[in-house]
């Protein structure tokens, strides 16, 4: 029997509400693995905070990729170098951080160490606080970034209607060559238009040479839903929102606080 390839997001997915792994998941990941499976942790977190989750879960084995941000960085563990690497062009990126300042919505980029934020406050602390990423704190974010952003990350706690207003805004002057998709309703993630978890998904396939028809994806939220249709086998957890839910094979019946995906994992592979 063929290998298969598992895509898993994070948060809302693998993760639960207190952003862990719990230990009956761990085994059965290691056990995928053990069996001769792949797994790609598949996320639009930046990928430092990535390789934090994957460490502290030991899933970091030998042949080891990542997808970060969205698709738009594929990381190789071993090399630790880029497979590939997309990024938002400066001068869109600098419109589009221009136009959320002037909604009145926070907005940050990353460096290859962790958060870059124009100020401290809730949307910062609670961020950092959920991912464990470091941050600095800087009047021109990307003159510290220092190349032109994987991507910007836009922030409302409790205000999912001005996001909404803020991406309408930034597809409309930058439809061309950005994506502006949901990650949970705080969340609104700006990434190259040709990247996401999908592209992605089709990338490391190829990498492998691995059928798509042999990858199995599970995800939650909005920025899954390209992943999921790229896969062979489309999986959404029992708190994922319903349009994510529409293009799924299958829902598992517990959510993310309840190994849910486990329930996919068992279902999917001959372990």
């Amino acid at each position: 029997m063929s290998k298969k390839i598992l895509f898993t997001d994070l948060d809302g997915t693998l993760l639960t509400g207190d952003k862990k792994i719990s230990p009956s998941m761990q085994l059965l990941l290691s056990r995928l693995v053990r069996s001769g499976n792949r797994l790609v942790l598949t996320s639009g977190r930046a990928l430092p905070s990535i390789l934090q989750v994957a460490q502290k879960a030991s899933l970091l084995v030998p042949d080891t990729v990542i997808i970060a941000a969205n698709g738009n960085e594929i990381y190789d563990c071993d090399s630790q170098s880029f497979l590939l690497r997309k990024s938002v062009p400066t001068d869109a990126a600098q419109d589009i951080i221009d136009i959320a300042r002037s909604f009145g919505i926070y907005i940050q980029s990353y460096d290859d160490r962790g958060i870059v934020s124009p100020k401290e406050g809730s949307e910062l602390s609670r961020y950092a606080a959920r991912t464990g990423m470091s941050y600095v704190i800087s009047d021109d974010i990307l003159k510290t970034v220092g190349h032109p952003p994987c991507k910007l990350l836009a922030i409302a706690l409790n205000g999912h209607a001005k996001l909404e207003q803020l991406r309408d805004a930034v597809l409309a002057r930058h439809s061309d060559i950005v994506s502006a998709i949901f990650s949970n309703p705080e969340y609104l993630e700006i990434f190259d238009k040709t990247a996401g978890k999908g592209n992605a998904v089709r990338f490391v396939c190829d990498h492998f040479g691995i059928p798509l028809s042999e990858s199995v994806a599970a995800g939650d939220a909005e920025n899954d839903i390209s992943m999921l249709e790229a896969s062979g086998c489309a999986v959404a957890m029992a708190n994922a929102d319903p349009s994510v839910k529409a293009c799924a094979d299958y829902i598992t019946q517990k959510d993310n606080d309840h190994d849910g995906l486990s329930e996919a994992i068992i279902k999917y592979f001959d372990l």
